[in-house]
């Protein structure tokens, strides 16, 4: 299963769940490997973009709350959003994690980083700049979930720019003002946060959290070559989405005018039958 394009997974929206775990690192930020550990520990099922993007309600739900500044109505989106999960990582967070924070007040912080915010944009530019491109709209022009996907991208620019200066989402100034952002939203309401990398082991993540150390490695699950793979689908799909409009242009253009006229005759013929 290709993750961002195919999401099968089966969560009871109806079960009071609550937030109790918020990764607050950006994505490319060990996300991926952050709710693999979370859900391991027993905190999920952990909302990740993964089970956005596939589905357009979700993705419309998302970009609907992101723009809305009414914060009542905004935060009743974002519950919808997340719906039976017990954590919650990866894009959401850049957009709600403040709300999140105010909707949990008993919700742990864990602020998932790179070793450097040079490190994390190299990762970002190489994995995400495809996606917010003219080209990819493109590609997705054709289909709803997709275009979503895109216009959540333009969305997230225009926060980098509002909130960090820097339209561009895959630089040091989104990474360093994103950390600045969180420490600062977590510290008016007097709430610890762990700064966190998976290099780090079980240890302090299990310490914070308040639970066991499990018998196992900790995961470590790179999503690089799954965006690439994406890439290529979303190109691919995209290629024979205009081929399939072209031919069927062409196929108007030079069968079109004679079987109109056809049809013509043969209405004209049962008229004088």
């Amino acid at each position: 299963m290709v993750r961002f394009i195919i999401d099968d997974r089966v969560v009871d929206k109806t079960k009071p769940v609550g937030i109790k775990v918020i990764c607050a690192g950006p994505p490319r930020a060990a996300t991926s490997s952050m709710q693999a550990a979370i859900e391991r520990l027993g905190f999920g099922p952990c909302m990740h973009m993964a089970h956005v993007l596939p589905h357009a309600d979700r993705a419309q739900l998302m970009l609907d709350a992101a723009r809305e500044q009414d914060r009542e109505k905004r935060q009743k989106m974002i519950h919808e959003l997340m719906a039976g999960h017990a954590s919650v990582a990866d894009f959401p967070v850049i957009f709600f994690a403040a709300d999140l924070m105010d909707m949990y007040p008993e919700a742990a912080i864990v602020l998932n980083q790179r070793s450097s915010g040079a490190v994390w944009a190299a990762s970002a530019k190489e994995s995400f700049e495809f996606f917010f491109s003219w080209r990819f709209l493109a590609t997705c022009l054709f289909f709803r979930a997709d275009r979503l996907w895109y216009w959540l991208n333009c969305e997230g620019m225009s926060w980098c720019r509002r909130m960090y200066g820097n339209p561009v989402p895959w630089t040091t100034d989104v990474y360093d003002g994103h950390r600045k952002w969180v420490l600062d939203e977590a510290r008016k309401r007097g709430r610890p946060v762990l700064e966190f990398m998976p290099e780090q082991g079980w240890g302090p993540l299990c310490e914070f959290l308040g639970t066991e150390v499990p018998d196992e490695p900790f995961p470590r699950l790179n999503e690089k070559e799954t965006f690439q793979v994406i890439r290529r689908i979303f190109i691919a799909k995209g290629l024979l989405s205009w081929a399939a409009l072209g031919v069927g242009v062409w196929t108007s253009w030079k069968f079109g005018p004679p079987a109109l006229g056809y049809l013509r005759s043969v209405l004209g013929a049962y008229r004088y039958v």
